[in-house]
């Protein structure tokens, strides 16, 4: 059985001295890209460069090959300890995003403007319990905390996702871009890369990168975040996917005393907590007993450390 303080600390970036790039540029998160299928063969590396993947291509178009690797000792604001994962054969470079940002959830659900910015201010705001959270919601968000960080909320792109004007930062409006990359959009950058790399296998890309769970099975249909009361899980009973919290699907959220925040918020835990699973295992396919019991003793051990009781865990255990 699943030793699963282990498993945490294994898939867990955490915070370390005299490092303040972003989390999932570190060193650790770019091992575990590695163990992709994509990534796996060797002429992939990991390397050392403290500055943006940007600049990273600049220089490589000019030539300037000692500045990059000048860019392993020195390094710019907000990027000491970044690195990058590069195939210099084919001329790429990718970066790391995260999957899901907590930001824009808090402060939509919460109806709270902190003076905190980023997310590990939010994310530490929310453990510490510096932060207002409504009566109720304290568990969700943290259970959202304890795994922000872990491998399963990042992954490996060409740069940055811009999400758009209603907190789109998730990994659904992700999915959603890379299902329809061959239509010319926002963020033409992640279209492009998808089609160079995996051209119309979009399944591919699906397993090569570990979202198994986030897909009904054998489709490129992307799974509903929530789900309106209905024993049959009847699609037509659901609300529109939410891939952004504007105003319509808030309200649907806020109704009810946050019902459907609250599985909003679960689900993406779920999600996080099922790819880290799936990463740190390389693991594919269809879960038999052994794995979803596993699973499911990772999603119990933070439910409790979240502050959930037992009525609300026995209810909440099971996989996205």
């Amino acid at each position: 059985m699943i030793q699963v303080t282990d498993f945490i600390n294994k898939v867990d970036i955490k915070d370390s001295d005299n490092v303040n790039c972003e989390f999932e540029v570190r060193k650790k998160a770019m091992d575990f890209y590695k163990k992709y299928p994509f990534y796996e063969e060797d002429d992939w590396e990991i390397i050392k460069f403290q500055n943006s993947v940007n600049q990273y291509n600049d220089l490589m178009d000019a030539q300037k090959y000692n500045e990059i690797e000048a860019y392993k000792e020195k390094s710019e604001s907000k990027y000491k300890g970044a690195h990058l994962l590069v195939n210099k054969s084919k001329g790429i470079a990718l970066t790391g995003d995260i999957l899901t940002s907590i930001t824009v959830p808090y402060k939509k659900i919460t109806n709270v403007e902190p003076s905190l910015k980023g997310g590990k201010e939010i994310k530490d705001g929310i453990l510490e319990g510096d932060l207002e959270i409504p009566h109720g919601l304290e568990p969700y968000f943290k259970a959202f905390a304890i795994d922000y960080y872990w491998c399963g909320n990042m992954m490996p792109t060409v740069g940055n996702f811009i999400p758009g004007p209603h907190g789109g930062d998730n990994w659904l409006l992700k999915m959603d871009t890379i299902i329809d990359c061959h239509t010319p959009d926002a963020n033409q950058n992640w279209r492009d890369w998808i089609k160079e790399s995996w051209g119309e296998d979009l399944n591919k890309f699906i397993t090569d990168y570990y979202f198994e769970d986030c897909f009904e099975k054998n489709t490129l249909n992307i799974k509903y975040i929530v789900r309106e009361s209905d024993p049959n899980f009847n699609t037509a009973n659901c609300i529109p996917n939410i891939s952004s919290l504007n105003n319509e699907n808030m309200k649907n959220l806020q109704k009810n005393n946050n019902k459907l925040a609250k599985e909003f918020l679960i689900n993406h835990v779920k999600v996080i907590i099922q790819r880290s699973y799936r990463i740190e295992n390389k693991f594919h396919g269809d879960c038999k007993k052994e794995e979803e019991d596993e699973v499911k003793e990772i999603i119990k051990e933070v439910f409790v450390r979240a502050g959930f009781n037992g009525g609300q865990i026995n209810k909440m255990i099971s996989l996205f």
